[in-house]
């Protein structure tokens, strides 16, 4: 595979960007392309000089300007990025870092006193060295994310995406925007919302394809639809990328401040279908166009989409698409292999494309994901299920992380977790335990809530609790 100078392509955007505004968060902080540019240069030069070229840095941050600085750092210098939710309890976050063998871990001081040893960075606390700049040389089959799903037994569930599958990721979405995929094209004065946290797909999708395209966003700590309003009033805001759950809560929370005129042009939405009666009242609500995306870490992002014309046909009474997740973009193949008992039609979707993530593919490059799909005659693919234990809430879960956890609970013979449809295009968790003899059931829930609660993301965290005298 070829080789390829890590991070050159986006600080030459950077650069391009010049003195424009590319960053402004909440408080009114912000970097212009030049500006981010340097900082990222000095971060870069720092990591260098405490020997971490080409190795692999854990990153543990709320959003930020300097979280984004950090990502873009360990780029620099040819490492691997591994991201923790900042939602994640402490122990969960070390479970990872150890698991997957970082040599550092870089922070935001509100994770710092959980990390021992982590090297702090915001605004306030900037690290810098020797600036440096992207000169490094890595192969394409180099790991730039190692995105972690879960650790079980000490063992770490991650998906790496090198730094060619990045590389495929940026250019697919760039490409996405400027043609009209994504809603309107893309234009000089559109803004990106970074709301849904840094690690996850908002970054693949919106805030380091903007960088790429020199156009400024607004980055939010965290998603709180009541306050994300002002900010995209304020910013101009015209793109963002959220679950369907936040899609409502923003729609609801703007639907209550009637006063603010919000200049959204684009809304994306992956992670589940978005129920109509709640399309219709966000496309109303929130005057923007609505996207939805379906992809896979493992095999790309995204692999198909349902654009804003099917979404307008949906809210016109043509409820025909309003299950589907889009078709498949032209860069991706696409086979649907039979299952034994499924209906006609129905198989395993597998993906063969530039993004899949070798790790997950066969011999000649085909990657199965795992989904059941189902597509009809016009090339739109249904969502029929999974082949595993994936549980989707809008985030992937993985329960088996999740028992393991509340095996330790005292009082807690058996635990199992399984997700079960809300009726709005997602899963919930439920928990199911069986309690030791003597124990006392209506205790369990509490203590066992606490005991996750300190271990693992809030995501994780089951929404339902059934006390049973066996295991489903």
């Amino acid at each position: 595979m070829t080789a390829v100078r890590a991070g050159h392509a986006v600080r030459q955007a950077l650069l391009r960007s010049g003195e424009r505004r590319l960053l402004t968060d909440a408080t009114g902080n912000s970097r212009t392309g030049h500006a981010l540019a340097m900082r990222v240069d000095r971060l870069a030069g720092m990591l260098l000089d405490r020997g971490l070229a080409h190795r692999r840095v854990g990153l543990w941050f709320w959003n930020s300007l300097a979280a984004i600085e950090a990502f873009l750092a360990v780029e620099w210098i040819g490492g691997t990025r591994v991201p923790v939710d900042p939602g994640a309890a402490p122990e969960e976050a070390r479970a990872v870092f150890t698991a997957a063998q970082v040599d550092a871990v870089l922070c935001d001081p509100e994770h710092a006193g959980s990390s021992a040893g982590a090297l702090v960075h915001d605004d306030g606390t900037e690290l810098a060295g020797p600036p440096v700049w992207p000169d490094l040389s890595v192969e394409g089959s180099q790991t730039l994310v190692l995105y972690p799903r879960s650790v079980v037994e000490g063992q770490l569930l991650g998906v790496p995406i090198s730094y060619a599958n990045w590389a495929a990721i940026m250019e697919l979405n760039l490409r996405l925007y400027r043609e009209g995929s994504y809603g309107p094209p893309i234009a000089e004065d559109d803004c990106y919302l970074t709301a849904q946290q840094l690690m996850h797909g908002t970054s693949l999708v919106g805030t380091f394809p903007f960088l790429m395209m020199g156009l400024p966003q607004a980055v939010a700590r965290r998603f709180e639809a009541s306050e994300l309003l002002p900010l995209i009033a304020r910013e101009r805001v015209t793109t963002a990328l959220m679950v369907p759950g936040m899609v409502t809560r923003l729609t609801e929370a703007a639907e209550r401040q009637q006063s603010v005129a919000l200049p959204l042009r684009r809304i994306l939405y992956g992670g589940g279908v978005l129920p109509t009666a709640e399309m219709k009242q966000a496309m109303r609500v929130l005057g923007a166009e609505m996207v939805q995306l379906y992809g896979r870490l493992e095999g790309g992002w995204p692999l198909s989409v349902l654009g804003a014309a099917e979404h307008r046909a949906i809210a016109g009474g043509d409820e025909r698409l309003a299950r589907s997740c889009g078709r498949p973009i032209p860069e991706t193949g696409i086979r649907l292999r039979p299952l034994a008992g499924r209906e006609p039609g129905e198989g395993e979707l597998w993906v063969k494309n530039r993004m899949v993530s070798e790790a997950y593919a066969d011999a000649e490059g085909w990657c199965s994901l795992g989904d059941i799909m189902w597509q009809d005659e016009h090339g739109y693919l249904y969502y029929r299920g999974r082949l595993d234990r994936m549980i989707n809430t809008g985030y992937h879960v993985y329960p088996e992380e999740i028992e393991e956890a509340l095996r330790q609970v005292p009082g807690i013979a058996g635990a199992r977790v399984v997700g079960e449809p809300t009726g709005a295009g997602s899963e919930k968790l439920v928990a199911f335990i069986v309690p030791e003899p003597g124990a006392d059931p209506a205790a369990l829930q509490g203590s066992a809530l606490s005991w996750l609660g300190s271990r693992l993301a809030r995501y994780k965290l089951p929404r339902e609790w059934r006390v049973v005298d066996r295991l489903p």
